[in-house]
């Protein structure tokens, strides 16, 4: 389940948000690289980022404790250095709303291994609501504030006066996300003030309760409904591929973060293969 909220996180972290981007790493640009390390088993690091001086900056997204998360950063440092021939900068950012005990570091006789972590919940909101860019915005939602109303006030009025599409985009995004703050109320009620239009039940389908319960067939209709809103009847022909796929989040993702139906399908397959 919390899986989805990772997804998403690297889905707005990928637009580089300035802001976010200097809390994470120190710099304010760089270039993501997407890679997949082969084995007996997939390893793919959640985002990597080349920064302006060089170095490959590594950023791993947590939203539940994991024992085994120190072991696995390890593990990634040493297949990135293999693959660029440079020793990552890594930061484990957790985002869930429990405390848990970091581990962050192992060490040995002849090894001392450690990365920075940094838990959402304790970075200032102001840092972030300071930029123009709506990614840095919606990430606020998951940072400390003196005044949540008035955070949120502040997001939802400044995202709402960008283009309707993008406005919608990133008000979905927002609701999504303030589930993980338990604030999906108080931003739905900003949200509905709004001078846009669209189904608010849109959103409520990402939550833990409506999403889990969703029967197959349910599940079905919603994916016919966006193919064939979003691309007609050449849309639907991607159902004999969508309904064998039970990460229905992410296909979600995928179909409303596509342009065409071929860049659907290959990313599709380049998701799942």
């Amino acid at each position: 389940m919390h899986k989805t909220y990772d997804v998403l996180l690297k889905d707005i972290i990928k637009d580089v948000p300035p802001k976010f981007l200097k809390i994470l790493t120190g710099y304010e640009t760089g270039k993501f690289l997407d890679i997949q390390f082969p084995d007996v088993k997939l390893r793919e690091p959640d985002l990597l980022v080349e920064v302006e001086d060089g170095n490959i900056v590594h950023i791993e997204i947590q939203s539940t404790e994991d024992k085994s998360i120190t072991k696995r950063m390890y593990e990634y440092s040493a297949l990135i250095n293999s693959q660029f021939d440079r020793l990552p900068l890594q930061t484990l950012l957790y985002i869930g709303d429990k405390e848990i005990s970091a581990i962050d570091s192992l060490t040995s006789r002849d090894v001392h291994y450690s990365y920075r972590y940094l838990d959402m919940k304790k970075i200032d909101c102001c840092e972030l609501m300071q930029s123009d860019k709506p990614e840095d915005l919606v990430l606020a939602i998951l940072c400390k504030t003196d005044n949540v109303d008035g955070t949120i006030k502040t997001i939802v009025g400044r995202i709402s006066v960008l283009p309707p599409k993008e406005a919608r985009d990133y008000c979905l995004k927002l609701l999504y996300l303030s589930n993980l703050k338990k604030l999906y109320n108080k931003v739905k009620r900003e949200v509905d003030n709004m001078p846009i239009t669209f189904d608010i039940r849109e959103s409520e389908m990402f939550l833990d309760g409506k999403r889990e319960g969703l029967l197959e067939g349910e599940r079905k209709g919603i994916l016919e409904g966006m193919l064939d809103i979003k691309y007609g009847s050449e849309g639907l022909e991607l159902m004999d591929m969508a309904r064998n796929i039970d990460d229905f989040e992410m296909l979600r993702i995928l179909i409303k973060g596509s342009n065409t139906v071929e860049e659907l399908r290959a990313a599709i397959i380049d998701r799942f293969k």
